[in-house]
């Protein structure tokens, strides 16, 4: 292989201009590092900008759960799965069942958010 094709094969996307995908990928990095709660911002912002991506009200599940915010996660996947629906993507359409299915196993566990009874 040449050093032009390599070059060409190897050569990085340029960085998003689009404000939604530029949070969500900043979201993406704190949710990587474990710094949820910089994760929850970002992907909040992104929504903003988009709030019909499926993707980030899955991820945002997510991040919510691992949060221990069972409320917000299972809002966010029921959005998830709405959209998935809407864009008939089936892979993505199972991804977000199988996320409601263990929301709704931890939905016994209070939020962390709820006051003690």
């Amino acid at each position: 292989m040449s050093d032009k094709e390599l070059k060409l094969q190897f050569t990085p996307k340029p960085p998003p201009t689009d404000p939604a995908e530029i949070h969500f990928k900043n979201a993406w990095q704190h949710r990587k590092f474990k710094r949820y709660r910089e994760a929850v911002d970002e992907f909040q912002k992104s929504l903003e900008h988009n709030p019909d991506k499926g993707a980030t009200h899955f991820n945002l599940a997510l991040v919510y759960d691992q949060l221990k915010e069972g409320t917000q996660a299972r809002t966010h996947a029921g959005k998830a799965l709405e959209l998935f629906e809407r864009e008939q993507n089936p892979s993505n359409i199972a991804a977000a069942q199988n996320l409601l299915r263990k929301l709704g196993r931890n939905a016994a566990k209070p939020d962390s958010e709820s006051p003690p009874h």
